[in-house]
């Protein structure tokens, strides 16, 4: 294992574990405190900064991909860009945010609504500083951020007594601000120099990270349609009841999302330097790194989810069946991660786009016809249906990377022989 992960990068993968174990924290606190209502309005509040991240339309996606293959100057161009997209759609989210006071009844709903946009866009800088820290190789940097602002974000818990729902939201908002903030004075070469929407440049991004984009929009989809389905058909307080499921999902993406952000850019160097033998093994590894995780996690699920949840937050065990019920479907998603990444080395997103729209399209399915006939999925029935519709994407990334691989080389790691090709 020595071999192929440096120190700074064994750091950024445990800083990530233990980020996620401070928001298992957090959610753990949300249960205690909140009733199953004021869970549903923080999984709305998520879920609009979700929606957020799905309107970006793959600049930060391109942008990152772009980053670690083009020259300085259009670094340049690119960083520029990239910041002017997120003011203007944070903006943009703000004004809608804003006219939701006048239609809304219930002005504490309007007011998650327009957090939710704060952090969306907090977020879409997080992450492309993100992406910025690790194409310049500051791990160390990005480890200390990274942990400090989940350390930061717990501080407005010590107003659970006081006002829990705001302080909970908050939270929630905090984390991508206490990141953004010190990542934008640490980082003075990667800060924007202006306001730029240079053709040439978003065209090449939008090349570079649209398709991609679209397959992480269609699982971000998902999401939606279950939530909003709960909540338009079962009320905000069933959706509540999927809190403990909703949490397992999120934390469990976490690692991964680290875990390609580390093995991306060596991939893209070995394709680069048509290193055939350079490329196998870096995706060998990934896809042995997330197997053993989700194994793990699998395993934990399975062994420990409900004596913890017994010994710290009994009163949620029933909302055990929901996890039991998508894990299946979550997990092999994550390990389908390691086939996926070659789609994005090579640029060539079809067969992937397929995969994530056939999911999408199931789970679709399955609420419409469920409205058509009068019958409303239970908590059960669409906790199935999104475990089957992450399935269906897992299977078809895979098919779609064995026929990537005929052509390409470099993506058939899973023979441990020495190539010939």
């Amino acid at each position: 294992m020595r071999r192929w992960i440096s120190e700074p990068k064994a750091q950024f993968v445990a800083i990530n574990l233990l980020v996620n174990l401070l928001f298992l924290v957090r959610g753990y606190v949300f249960m205690i405190a909140l009733g199953y209502r004021d869970l549903g309005l923080v999984s709305l509040l998520q879920s609009i900064v979700m929606l957020l991240g799905i309107m970006q339309f793959g600049v930060l996606s391109g942008g990152y991909r772009l980053i670690l293959s083009e020259d300085e100057d259009k670094r340049r161009q690119i960083v520029d860009l990239v910041y002017t997209f997120i003011a203007l759609l944070t903006l943009a989210g703000l004004i809608v945010a804003g006219a939701a006071f006048v239609w809304l009844d219930n002005s504490s709903d309007a007011v998650i609504g327009l957090l939710g946009v704060v952090g969306g866009g907090a977020m879409l800088v997080r992450n492309w500083q993100t992406n910025q820290l690790i194409a310049a190789e500051r791990l160390p940097l990005l480890n200390a951020i990274n942990f400090g602002a989940a350390l930061v974000s717990l501080l407005p818990l010590a107003f659970l007594d006081i006002a829990p729902l705001a302080a909970c939201a908050a939270t929630l908002v905090l984390y991508p601000l206490a990141f953004a903030i010190p990542a934008w004075f640490a980082g003075a070469d990667q800060r924007p120099r202006g306001f730029a929407l240079g053709l040439t440049t978003a065209r090449g991004i939008m090349a570079a990270g649209f398709l991609v984009f679209l397959a992480g929009m269609l699982l971000q989809v998902n999401i939606q349609i279950e939530r909003w389905y709960v909540t338009l058909e079962l009320g905000v307080e069933a959706l509540g009841h999927l809190f403990v499921a909703t949490m397992f999902v999120t934390v469990l993406q976490l690692v991964p999302n680290a875990l390609n952000a580390v093995f991306l850019p060596p991939a893209v160097a070995a394709k680069g330097a048509a290193d055939t033998a350079a490329l196998r093994r870096t995706l060998r590894q990934y896809a042995a790194v997330l197997l053993a995780y989700a194994t793990a996690a699998g395993l934990a699920v399975w062994l420990l989810a409900e004596p913890v949840l017994a010994l710290l937050a009994p009163f949620y065990i029933p909302d055990l069946t929901y996890v039991y019920l998508i894990a299946p479907g979550a997990l092999a998603i994550t390990v389908a991660g390691a086939f996926g990444l070659g789609f994005v080395v090579f640029m060539q997103y079809r067969a992937m786009i397929a995969a994530y729209a056939l999911g999408t399209a199931g789970l679709a399915a399955a609420c419409l016809i469920a409205l058509g006939a009068d019958m409303p999925l239970s908590l059960e029935g669409i906790s199935i249906a999104r475990s089957m519709a992450l399935g269906v994407t897992a299977v078809g990334i895979v098919l779609g990377w064995a026929l990537l691989a005929r052509k390409q080389a470099g993506l058939r790691f899973l023979s441990l022989g020495g190539s010939r090709d």
